[in-house]
């Protein structure tokens, strides 16, 4: 059985989960694309339990054969081992 995820409930919820500083300032170190269908979600899964940050997701359209299909995206980023976050520039302070 399929358990529920608790989602944001407000904006305001939505927000606080989404990581505050530019993605520049994140210091990933590695990016990877993967496929969030069936399989494609344990992978991601996986990986967001090894401390991988979920950056981005997205539908990718494509035609195969002269049909135009969907599938879902997820892009990944590995932050440094040392999880150390980039300070901001001095012209970035206070935004």
């Amino acid at each position: 059985m399929a358990t529920k995820e608790k989602l944001p409930r407000t904006e305001t919820d939505l927000e606080a989960s989404v990581a505050p500083l530019p993605l520049w300032q994140l210091d990933i170190v590695e990016v990877t694309g993967h496929n969030i269908e069936a399989r494609g979600r344990e992978e991601v899964n996986e990986l967001l339990g090894r401390g991988w940050l979920l950056l981005h997701i997205y539908t990718l359209k494509y035609n195969e054969d002269g049909v135009w299909r969907e599938r879902p995206m997820a892009i990944l980023g590995r932050p440094r081992k040392n999880g150390r976050r980039r300070k901001p520039a001095p012209s970035q302070e206070g935004r």
